[in-house]
């Protein structure tokens, strides 16, 4: 109770306190994913290395043992001590439920059905959560006309009840998130986007009690006071950038005040999460390639940026990456 792990920049900490305080448990240069697990003290660290590796820890991170060097798949763990799902394939050709009751040793790989999950659009990949039963497992899919759907199964995905299908989202406007809740039934669709104004965040949260077959909406507008963005001192900057939309990179041209200081060029996503920060001293245009401040390429999408200086903000600008 009250354990909270938050990773990110390479870095893994952790609060026994439901985030009221942190400490600082490890870096990791692999830019690794974690897994909280079912059971106290549980957690499971992906490398993003070539080979996979796949390490665990009962202590809360305090150490970790290596688990698997092949896994090349995300890992989601089970409602059950050693229990581990992943999922494995490609868009067009096949996905599959991989599946593992010691603790990532070894994994039985199940197909998942084409009419289940087959695509990825915009980035969007199948994506599966563990429920609150043995062998119980949710998976969201995403189809080309710009829905999900939620499946639910029982049998650790050896077959799946379709729950919902969503009507179609402008995934290039909206950031579309999802996760099985901790009570039996309970399922959450987050969605959330920027304002047309640019200086609010809008969010939606979309609860299930029933397993993912209806929802009740609750809206929020999170200003400065959430986002931890003043947007109160807005300064004019003049700032387009072209092609738009493009493929290979586009370049940001602007015109900032007279001996300004410290000029930052910020790029967002759609949840507002900044993923590219230059430094703009002495330059008039900067190019952006679409690939985020660790050099991997972003999904394609809309994104926003905009431009810092002396505690000042400009307004927003869009800009659509479609490679």
């Amino acid at each position: 109770p009250g354990a909270l792990y938050n990773y990110g920049n390479n870095e893994l900490w952790l609060s026994y306190d439901h985030g009221g305080s942190w400490i600082h448990v490890e870096n990791y240069s692999y830019s690794g994913f974690y897994t909280a697990g079912s059971i106290e003290g549980e957690i499971y660290k992906k490398g993003t290395d070539v080979a996979g590796t796949l390490y665990f820890s009962n202590n809360y991170a305090s150490t970790f043992s290596t688990v698997n060097t092949d896994i090349k798949f995300y890992i989601e763990v089970g409602s059950e001590l050693g229990e581990l799902y992943g999922k494995s394939g490609f868009a067009g050709i096949g996905y599959n439920i991989e599946y593992s009751s010691d603790y990532g040793q070894n994994f039985n790989t199940i197909p998942i059905d084409s009419a289940i999950a087959f695509w990825s659009i915009s980035g969007y990949q199948p994506r599966i959560s563990r429920g609150t039963e043995p062998g119980e497992l949710y998976l969201v899919s995403w189809w080309l006309n710009s829905t999900f759907k939620i499946f639910h199964s029982v049998d650790s995905g050896n077959s799946w009840t379709e729950k919902y299908e969503s009507e179609y989202i402008d995934i290039f406007y909206w950031g579309v998130h999802y996760s099985a809740g901790r009570e039996p039934g309970s399922f959450y669709v987050k969605r959330s986007c920027l304002s047309p104004s640019g200086n609010h965040v809008w969010l939606y949260i979309d609860y299930s009690s029933d397993y993912g077959e209806t929802f009740t909406t609750y809206f929020h507008d999170l200003d400065s006071t959430i986002t931890s963005i003043d947007f109160l001192k807005q300064a004019e900057v003049n700032m387009y950038n072209s092609p738009n939309p493009f493929t290979d990179y586009t370049i940001i041209y602007f015109h900032l005040p007279e001996n300004c200081k410290n000029p930052i060029l910020n790029i967002y996503n759609l949840n507002g999460i900044l993923i590219r920060r230059f430094n703009l001293s002495g330059k008039n245009s900067q190019l952006w390639d679409g690939r985020d401040n660790h050099g991997r390429y972003v999904a394609k999408g809309l994104y926003f940026y905009n431009i810092n200086h002396d505690n000042y903000y400009s307004q927003f600008n869009k800009l659509l990456f479609i490679n």
